[in-house]
């Protein structure tokens, strides 16, 4: 099922830029594209500002917007996130490109004039096979060098250029590029580098600082940045370091090393980890995300809760010890940062079906994403993806990876903070399996009970059942207290009178019961 767009992240950045910046414009040369034989849809573009200029990682990525099934849009120069928003309203209401363009032009929504705006529309009527269709706009008050190229299934735009040849030289690069629509919008890049092509960078002896790489697949489920089959971004470069070079370098990466690579495979399932003796046999990934030029940050082993205020479990959900992103601190862990987590490589030739189930805590107002990738040896595909606040609790998750049965394959644990540092994500009790847990194991893995120690409150919650009631015994087993639920789903139960201890407390729903430990301080 193709994932609901939330629009409020670019709602979240533009107040990050404008409060920064005053709106910098996002002065900008690209190119958008579509392949009416294989329905790829792609985009591609720099810019002389990066994420310094930004506050983040995206740079030039965020004039780029990839709508699944449909088409692309570029959103650049006066670029404002309301435009953007708007204009993927219109495509996937059905308006053609320039039917976009001609609504921006008369309902233009964002501060500024229609004028200042320059766009680039394309789109695949149809899917593979079927008929492109393409469009641009450049307004009277784009500084010059400014302009568009449109061709039959592709729009190629930009301003402050040093001179037209760069958007010529895009499209030579295009059409004169031969293999994938990765390879042609790869060689339009090429087409454009030259110092001072965006003409503000001339004294950087560089094209831009910043350029990015992006093509859905008709296969691809997800549009966030990280998770088309090709999703890359060079956010950040040095002095006289162009960042087309760099782009090229990253690609050819991506060509090169499709595969997986584990140091250790798992033939012996049901498989498990919860991290209680470190990573085990997963290790933390940098090789090849794509945020080249600004360090990536790593998953983080815990006990307890986190340090900020209003994010983050309070304890692990199965031992003692959990792995989470740690959201806080600008350029540290927010914005846009992706923690990356590889697995073990496991062998599914034995297996007959194959479930991936985990729990994940993902609680806090600036909640970023977690996704679940796959590698069968052709590269990374994203199978799962959950954006957003999933509330205070852990919650069980159960992928079905029985498609891959017959074949080695690795995991990816790949999540990517927001705008904030109230965006910790964890992760806990991992397993891969020929069969889903039974009722008692999905009893255990759905309920939940924090803080663990407790002072004065403990909070019960369950996912999967109703909860009944809960009774807590001493270490002799009396009973010292039991309350009846008055939620099916979460229960607060008061512990302040009982003496600091450890206790056991069954928890009883509608499938069964489950017992935890508690220490009373």
């Amino acid at each position: 099922m193709k994932k609901r767009y939330d629009y409020s992240k670019w709602i979240a950045l533009f107040l990050v830029l404008f409060s920064l910046y005053s709106l910098q414009a996002q002065h900008t040369f690209s190119i958008v594209a579509v392949d009416p034989v294989t329905g790829e849809i792609g985009s591609a573009g720099a810019t002389c500002l990066d994420i310094d200029d930004l506050n983040g990682e995206e740079g030039a990525l965020v004039i780029s917007d990839i709508i699944l099934g449909i088409g692309a849009i570029n959103t650049q120069a006066f670029w404002h996130p309301t435009n953007q928003a708007a204009a993927r309203v219109r495509m996937e209401a059905g308006d053609s490109p320039q039917e976009i363009l001609d609504w921006l032009f008369t309902n233009d929504p964002a501060p500024g004039s229609n004028q200042d705006r320059q766009y680039g529309v394309v789109d695949l009527i149809g899917g593979a096979g079927g008929t492109p269709r393409s469009a641009a706009f450049t307004g009277t008050n784009n500084n010059s060098v400014a302009n568009d190229i449109v061709g039959p299934n592709y729009s190629i735009q930009g301003n402050i250029l040093i001179s037209q040849a760069v958007l010529d030289d895009m499209e030579s690069g295009f059409l004169n590029t031969s293999g994938t629509l990765a390879d042609k919008l790869m060689g339009a890049m090429q087409g454009a580098k030259r110092i001072g092509a965006d003409n503000r960078c001339t004294s950087n002896q560089t094209s831009s600082k910043s350029a990015f790489l992006r093509v859905a697949k008709i296969e691809d489920l997800y549009t966030n940045y990280g998770h088309l089959t090709v999703d890359l971004n060079v956010s950040k470069t040095a002095m006289a370091e162009d960042p087309i070079d760099v782009l090229q370098t990253t690609y050819d990466f991506y060509l090169n090393n499709p595969g997986t690579d584990c140091s250790t495979t798992i033939d012996a399932f049901p498989y498990t980890e919860s991290f209680e003796a470190g990573l085990g046999d997963w290790e933390q990934n940098d090789n090849d995300l794509s945020h080249v030029g600004n360090t990536d940050f790593d998953w983080t082993e815990n006990m307890g809760e986190t340090p900020t205020n209003a994010t983050g479990p309070t304890e692990a959900f199965d031992g003692t010890t959990y792995l989470y992103t740690e959201a806080s601190g600008t350029n540290v862990g927010f914005p846009t940062k992706r923690a990356v987590l590889n697995s073990p490589c496991f062998n599914l030739s034995g297996l007959t079906q194959a479930f991936f189930t985990f729990n994940y805590h993902m609680f806090g107002s600036q909640v970023g994403n977690l996704a679940v990738r796959v590698n069968d040896g052709s590269g990374w595909t994203t199978v799962w993806l959950l954006e957003g606040d999933q509330g205070d609790a852990w919650v069980s998750e159960s992928i079905d990876l029985s498609a891959y049965v017959g074949q080695t394959i690795q995991l990816r644990l790949d999540s990517t903070t927001a705008l904030g540092e109230r965006g910790d994500v964890a992760v806990d009790n991992l397993r891969v399996a020929e069969d889903l847990l039974n009722i008692q194991d999905i009893l255990v893995s759905t309920v939940g009970m924090a803080p663990n120690p407790a002072t004065d409150l403990i909070t019960v919650t369950s996912t999967n059942f109703e909860l009944k009631n809960i009774s807590v015994y001493d270490v002799t087993g009396k009973q010292v207290l039991q309350q009846v639920a008055t939620d099916t789903t979460t229960m607060t139960v008061d512990l302040q009178s009982i003496q600091p201890a450890l206790y056991f407390v069954n928890i009883t729903t509608t499938n069964g019961t489950v017992l935890k430990k508690l220490v009373k301080r």
